[in-house]
């Protein structure tokens, strides 16, 4: 393995993956901290999405509460402490749905989880992250995330996984 280069939570590298026929294939691999996504569901049954500034979009997009797993042991108490920091919301019930990475060469992982019985109690927000929450249908939210300019993938996976499982 070469190391290219570590820092700010990333680190890139170039691997050698031998092949079933015997051969070595050189690979580039890029990796970062896990990820966490929270489809989170009121009691009246909708979906709190954020629609959040990205800076280097120039845009906003819709998206799942999402963070990286690095303050906390494993991907559920990241998810919890992202939920109430992007939403305002502290979840008494939370499940895992499902998780995968963006491919081979991104091998960081995406942790979706399905939040339940939503409770205000807001955590301090990060101030460099212009947040705004909106409640919505599954398929509203599905289109909206969809729909943005620039589409979050694992928002986009989660919720059409979690659509497809609840058979909406």
């Amino acid at each position: 393995m070469e190391e290219l280069y570590s820092g700010h939570g990333w680190r890139v590298t170039f691997e050698e993956a031998p092949l079933p026929n015997g051969k070595v294939k050189r690979v580039a691999r890029v990796t970062r901290c896990d990820t966490a996504h929270i489809i989170a569901i009121t009691d009246a049954g909708k979906v709190v999405l954020i629609r959040e500034f990205r800076p280097f979009f120039k845009d906003y997009i819709w998206m799942l509460p999402t963070g990286r797993v690095n303050k906390e042991p494993d991907p559920k108490a990241a998810a919890l402490r992202e939920l109430q920091e992007e939403t305002g919301y502290r979840a008494d019930d939370i499940s895992f749905l499902c998780k995968g990475s963006h491919s081979e060469g991104f091998p960081s992982i995406n942790h979706v989880f399905v939040a339940r019985k939503l409770t205000p109690d807001p955590l301090p927000p990060d101030d460099t992250e212009l947040i705004e929450t909106y409640e919505c249908s599954v398929p509203e939210a599905i289109e909206k995330v969809c729909g943005s300019s620039h589409v979050h993938l694992p928002s986009a996976f989660g919720l059409l996984f979690y659509a497809r499982k609840e058979g909406l």
